[in-house]
């Protein structure tokens, strides 16, 4: 097996496209998908920033007054009324809307400028603003309205922009968007809660009872340790990703080994055709996980991106690189086997050229799989890359082995399943 192992390091190194691939190619997407998206995972989103227009039609102030009145009107008992002001300061819409703009992981990102519409356009036009948020007239009493009485049909806040594929617009109308989300859901909870007898605002009832206030909690971050960085991110997906490459890689050289009868000789020379697929598998194995360590030192010593004096740390990245490494060895073995098998390469073309893509995308590679459907992250957790893109951020974030244990026992199970088939496939010698 040693000199299997040395042969198959030998002509790799020679290789120096190869070399190119498995090296330098996820270094240099390292660098470019970190800086490209730098901060935006740890949470440092002034990378996107923005200047918005706000073209402000409503009165605010106007708004309370005559929501108040209205409630003078339709005969509302004081107590009732009193309380309601009380709760009118605490949810007046365009207040809650300036204060999320104030929030300091938002105002990172937007700059909010007041101005007339006629204006508003005109700096749209000349790009000096990403997009127009207009506030309209009577906003204020007609979302008080619905949100207190449940009354009239509300108000809408209207955004203009020009670059609808630009990523501060998609940004921008997020945020809008999970903001009129998060009031409409927050109402629709406290108008279910007040048709059930209790609730966290103050309602009029038809026996003139005040429902009393109640709170029910808030909602706590929690975190062993600092948020994943850009650079950590997109080191730990572009290592497991090109690492699937060296699969190929390994079969390939075995289809020119038979080609030129590397393959012939070696079995005449009375090895067992099995132990010729073993040494693929354990090539590929350890030149995986060496892939796999270089790249992360690399990644450590040049942008500092894991710490490099936690023993403990580097143990758990150790332990899924080898469980990783030898998930890669059994994709070499199969590949090995059906290319011996049929004298074909096309599968190993077919493997490094598309295969690996798409368990890339649905794994999270290019970007995170929150940010796709459920189903894709369901899926994506039981690819080979996937599973060990989770196993590794889950180390970095709990250190916790227990956590990235069932993750560990995929990859493993896929490993053997891949050596099993490997060996049923590969033909006997008789057969060569």
């Amino acid at each position: 097996m040693g000199n299997f192992l040395k042969k198959d390091l030998l002509v790799l190194l020679r290789d120096r496209t190869e070399l190119m691939i498995l090296l330098l190619m996820p270094i240099l997407l390292i660098v470019i998908l970190s800086f490209a998206l730098r901060g935006i995972l740890g949470g440092d989103t002034s990378y996107f920033h923005m200047d918005v227009a706000f073209v402000i039609e409503d009165d605010e102030q106007q708004g309370v007054i005559d929501f108040i009145e209205d409630l003078e009107t339709i005969g509302m008992p004081r107590e009732v009324i009193m309380e309601l002001e009380q709760v009118v300061e605490e949810v007046k819409p365009y207040t809650m809307l300036e204060d999320l703009m104030n929030n300091e992981s938002v105002s990172n990102m937007v700059t909010m400028e007041e101005l007339e519409f006629s204006e508003a356009e005109e700096a749209l036009e000349n790009e000096d603003v990403t997009a127009i948020l207009l506030i309209p007239e009577d906003f204020t009493y007609r979302s008080l309205q619905k949100m207190l009485l449940n009354e009239g049909g509300g108000s809408e806040l209207k955004i203009t922009v020009k670059d609808y594929s630009s990523i501060r617009t998609d940004v921008f109308v997020n945020i809008v968007n999970r903001y009129v989300n998060t009031v409409n859901f927050e109402t629709a909870i406290s108008q279910t809660l007040i048709d059930l007898g209790h609730g966290d605002v103050l309602s009029n009832r038809a026996d003139g009872e005040v429902i009393e206030t109640r709170e029910f909690g808030g909602v706590e971050s929690i975190s062993a340790r600092e948020p994943i960085t850009s650079f950590q991110y997109y080191t730990v997906s572009m290592a497991v990703m090109f690492v699937l490459f060296v699969g190929a890689a390994i079969a390939s050289k075995a289809y020119v080994e038979k080609k030129q009868h590397v393959f012939n000789r070696i079995i005449l020379s009375n090895r067992h055709p099995i132990v010729y697929l073993g040494g693929k598998m354990i090539s590929a194995s350890v030149i995986s996980f060496l892939q796999l360590i270089i790249l992360f030192l690399v990644s450590t010593l040049a942008f500092r991106t894991f710490p490099l004096d936690e023993p403990a740390f580097w143990g758990g990245i150790a332990i899924i690189a080898i469980i990783l490494a030898i998930c890669v060895g059994g994709f070499a073995s199969l590949l090995t086997a059906l290319t011996v098998k049929y004298e074909n390469d096309a599968l190993n073309h077919i493997f490094s050229g598309g295969i690996v893509t798409l368990l890339a995308l649905v794994g999270g590679s290019f970007f995170p799989t929150s940010e796709m459907p459920a189903l894709i992250g369901t899926i994506g957790n039981w690819t080979p890359n996937g599973a060990a893109l989770t196993a590794f951020l889950k180390w970095m974030q709990e250190l916790n082995m227990t956590t990235i244990l069932p993750y560990l026992i995929r990859i493993a199970t896929l490993a053997a399943i891949l050596i099993i088939s490997s060996i049923l496939i590969f033909p006997k010698r008789r057969s060569l």
